[in-house]
């Protein structure tokens, strides 16, 4: 009866040995394999061999036109991004061994998402129209209505709107104003000019 408890004792260890408990949780930038807890591979570096009881993990940086960004046990790099010419794009900010390349817009162009993969021409703002917010590399250009005594005739991504013209005071339009003015013309909106003739407008 006393060699029982002893046996029980013995497999115990037996047990522990070959199946060793696993650590309950690993460090910051540490990964569980095979009971144990190995470093992760360093930003601008990937992985090559995991960690034993013997060795500590292996890694490498990472090749030209790669980077990793993160503290990882990945075996391959991540590309950069390829700023693509046709797709209206241009860099801004070449990536290394740690970073992705930065894309932009050319002038002229903003992104249409937010990790900028391709541009779009900005907006042009009609006849009656003009620009209340330029385009910007990552906003499209904002319009607005040309509000009473302002006016637009042209498309464009940058032209706001214009004032009506003033006529100078004469003897012929007191106070200035050009509706009493027989013979100057009144512009309106669009830039179109009516002339008095004999007591109507005529459009000039």
């Amino acid at each position: 009866m006393v060699l029982l408890p002893l046996q029980c004792v013995l497999w115990s260890c037996i047990l522990t040995a070959v199946y060793p408990e696993p650590p309950t949780e690993c460090r910051e930038n540490q990964y569980l394999l095979n009971s144990q807890c190995c470093t992760k591979c360093r930003p601008g570096e990937k992985l090559v061999n995991d960690c034993s009881a013997l060795t500590a993990t292996q890694c490498v940086p990472c090749s030209k036109g790669e980077f990793s960004d993160t503290w990882n046990r990945d075996r391959r790099c991540h590309e950069h991004k390829y700023c693509d010419p046709n797709l209206g794009l241009r860099v801004e900010r070449e990536g290394n061994s740690e970073t992705d390349t930065t894309c932009a817009c050319e002038d002229g162009r903003h992104c249409t998402s937010s990790t900028c993969e391709s541009c779009a021409q900005h907006t042009s703002c009609g006849p009656g129209l003009g620009v209340k917010r330029l385009g910007t590399g990552t906003s499209d250009t904002i319009c607005e209505p040309c509000p009473d005594g302002f006016f637009s005739n042209v498309s464009s991504a940058f032209e706001k709107c214009h004032p009506w013209t003033r006529f100078p005071e004469s003897d012929k339009s007191p106070g200035g104003d050009p509706h009493h003015n027989g013979d100057l013309p009144v512009c309106h909106l669009l830039g179109v000019c009516l002339y008095q003739e004999g007591g109507q407008e005529a459009e000039g």
